[in-house]
């Protein structure tokens, strides 16, 4: 047998990882955590000084937290020595690696500071390192508010494309105990900031977690941000009449407390979880509308008024929990979904109620294509005393269903099965059956 001549993968002789060219390496290194990628350094020589010029940089003081600690007389100190220890070390190895940095452009700045930094003045000069090379992205995760002169500082840095501010603790609203502080913290905010100072003319991602907003402060940084395309708001309070911008493509809100007012008419897609549905214009361009609302309301009208900006889109994922209505009430007219094509709806197997959006909906998306059905949690309120289901589903939803002459697929997506699951499908076969080529999909999850 003759010896083949291709070369082998391993032996020091043939590191093709190695060979690769410092950018490669260094995009290699930049999917990594910053400590995993100086932990590289002990690999070879070749590697020795490669995480000094990282082009991003991803700090994670959770990383630091499950060291070995020394052992204390009792729990109390034990954790304090403990927090102590962990932040000494991940505070270190930060400021370390900035000071050892050269990189020739820091492309990305991502920093969980969590629990272990509370020197404002020691992060703030980490931040202020990042905004002097011109960086592209920054993420920042705080513990709690960090000095607004720094946020003065984030807010007027050219080069950023994509912004992050995300504070760990949930945010009280102003009625609760901290209102003197938040109120006090956007007096200094407007102080800090004012409107000729915010300067993102690259910025096009922009997101907040847990923050606060009043006095048109979020007003005025999307003014500071002409070509802004994606903005997400994950439970924060605005106290401001409207979320209002030319160029927004992308908008998401998780559990917020937002305006009555959406004026986004360039908007194509559409993320909302919230308690209770407000109402929003129609968006002409919007595409793709993703629903949560799970709420204690018996009236629908709201949700109707909701669905009424959602006209033009063409992929719809609602996920709907309602409290049983009255014997007598009557549903309120919905609008014709013209593009509508995708339609998902979860519902709870446990009530026959949540059919009614099934259907309420079906008769109103003559162009669907693909319809799915996913079972989700159950929230309680949804059910009544007694779940009889077999008022809800049949008849309803054989008659809505045959709405859908351009019906393609139906997709069952259940994670318990029980009576409630064989009347729909039953329904659904009974619907389908006049239709042509329609395939009905069960899976579970």
């Amino acid at each position: 047998m003759e010896r083949s001549n291709i070369p082998s993968s391993g032996g020091s002789d043939c590191d093709l990882i190695s060979n690769m060219p410092d950018p490669i390496l260094h995009h290699i290194l930049g999917l990594l955590k910053t400590r995993e990628a100086v932990q590289t350094c002990v690999l070879s020589k070749r590697w020795v000084h490669l995480w000094t010029s990282l082009p991003s940089l991803n700090f994670d003081s959770t990383e630091f937290t499950a060291l070995e600690h020394p052992q204390c007389d009792s729990e109390e100190e034990e954790s304090s020595v403990q927090r102590a220890c962990d932040s000494l070390r991940f505070s270190t190895f930060v400021t370390t690696v900035l000071l050892m940095s050269n990189p020739l452009h820091l492309d990305t700045f991502r920093v969980s500071f969590g629990s272990l930094i509370s020197n404002n003045l020691l992060f703030k000069e980490w931040v202020i390192y990042a905004l002097q090379h011109n960086p592209r992205v920054v993420h920042l995760e705080f513990l709690q508010y960090p000095p607004l002169s720094l946020i003065h500082r984030l807010y007027a840095c050219a080069s950023l494309e994509e912004l992050g501010i995300h504070y760990g603790e949930k945010i009280v609203t102003p009625r609760l105990a901290e209102e003197r502080f938040l109120r006090h913290h956007q007096r200094a905010f407007s102080k800090y900031t004012p409107r000729a100072a915010i300067n993102l003319p690259n910025l096009k991602k922009l997101s907040f977690r847990n923050d606060y907003f009043s006095n048109n402060n979020l007003k005025d940084l999307l003014s500071g941000c002409p070509l802004l395309q994606y903005l997400s708001l994950e439970q924060c309070y605005l106290e401001e009449d409207e979320i209002a911008h030319e160029t927004l493509q992308h908008l998401t809100t998780i559990n917020c407390r937002i305006p009555s007012i959406i004026s986004a008419t360039n908007l194509v897609t559409f993320y909302y979880i919230s308690s209770s549905p407000i109402p929003i214009p129609n968006m002409p361009s919007l595409t793709h509308a993703c629903v949560t609302v799970n709420t204690h309301s018996r009236s629908w009208e709201g949700l109707a008024s909701f669905f009424s900006g959602l006209v033009n889109v063409e992929v719809l994922e609602l996920d709907v929990s309602y409290v049983k209505p009255q014997e007598e009430y009557v549903l309120p007219e919905l609008p014709i979904f013209q593009k509508v094509h995708d339609l998902s709806v979860g519902f709870c197997m446990c009530s026959g109620f949540l059919f009614w959006l099934v259907t309420w909906i079906l008769k109103k998306v003559p162009n669907l294509k693909k319809l799915t059905l996913q079972q989700q949690k159950c929230y309680g309120f949804c059910c009544g005393e007694e779940a009889d289901t077999s008022d809800w589903i049949g008849i309803p939803l054989r008659a809505a269903i045959s709405h859908c002459k351009n019906l393609e697929v139906v997709n069952v997506k259940y994670s318990r099965s029980d009576s409630t699951l064989k009347r729909l499908l039953d329904a659904l076969v009974d619907g389908t059956i006049e239709l042509q080529n329609v395939n009905i999909i069960l899976s579970k999850h």
